[in-house]
């Protein structure tokens, strides 16, 4: 049995190794390189939290102790180094869904060792591809409504619900609640059906394992096919629509560079 003592010892002693490993990412962190991308996973690396409560803010790095979300925690330690990473460059990189976060994958590996890789690529595959197969659904189904001359919809989400697990999201969320105890986000009658980001990314790779259970191993690869494209597609979109932006403030900049030299 562990004793009371023991236990607060424990805790203790993880807030100290939290407490040290950001101490040693802030003096190590190098903005002026693109060291400090490695050096973020290095530290990642050593992080012996699987959840914590920061500012009241319920944190879940590791879902059902399988699924690793190491975005979240990255956005957590950045956070931490204030100003020394430039906000829109390190929510760019952690924007990016790429599976090894532009990295070769054994240099990816290496840099957050074995079990959070392994960890990693479960919440990839359970959370970040679920989530594009039930939009690539979704847009099955209303292309197929628009196609058949059917007035639109907006039920198109839940029918992909069904398509894929075979209930409705909220036949699927009671079962989800009762096999894991998950709460709701708030206390109080008013914010039952409240979610946190947490549960949400528990309840995705509850669907997906779900999934797995009931599909045969040529549904599993198509539907995981799928996921994949429909996630390179949202991918791409979201280059352009950068490149986009960023032709326009490059045009803006030029324009004010003319405007102040007329007046000049």
């Amino acid at each position: 049995m562990v004793s009371s003592k023991d236990t607060s010892q424990k805790k203790g002693s993880l807030v100290d190794e939290t407490s040290d490993a950001i101490t040693r990412l802030k003096s190590t962190i190098a903005p002026s390189t693109g060291d400090w991308k490695l050096t973020v996973l290095e530290t990642i690396a050593k992080w012996p939290l699987a959840s914590e409560n920061l500012a009241g803010e319920q944190l879940d790095y590791l879902i059902g102790g399988e699924a690793f979300d190491w975005r979240l925690l990255a956005q957590r330690l950045l956070e931490e180094c204030g100003s020394d990473i430039d906000d829109d460059t390190w929510w760019d990189w952690l924007t990016d869904p790429v599976l090894f976060a532009g990295f070769e994958e054994p240099e990816f590996m290496r840099a957050v060792g074995v079990d959070k890789f392994r960890a990693h690529l479960s919440y990839f595959y359970g959370v970040t591809v679920e989530q594009a197969l039930l939009a690539a659904v979704e847009e099955e189904i209303t292309h197929r409504r628009v196609a058949a001359g059917r007035q639109l919809s907006d039920n198109s989400m839940e029918l992909a619900y069904e398509t894929l697990y075979g209930n409705t999201r909220d036949q699927l969320w009671e079962v989800f609640k009762i096999e894991t105890g998950v709460e709701a986000a708030r206390e109080g009658w008013r914010h039952r059906d409240e979610h946190s980001l947490g549960s949400e990314d528990a309840f995705t790779y509850w669907l997906f394992k779900l999934r797995m259970e009931r599909s045969d191993p040529a549904k599993i690869a198509s539907d995981t096919r799928k996921g994949l494209a429909k996630l390179e597609r949202m991918r791409q979109n979201n280059v352009r629509r950068m490149q986009l932006v960023q032709t326009d403030r490059i045009r803006s900049a030029v324009k004010s560079t003319r405007r102040r030299n007329v007046k000049s």
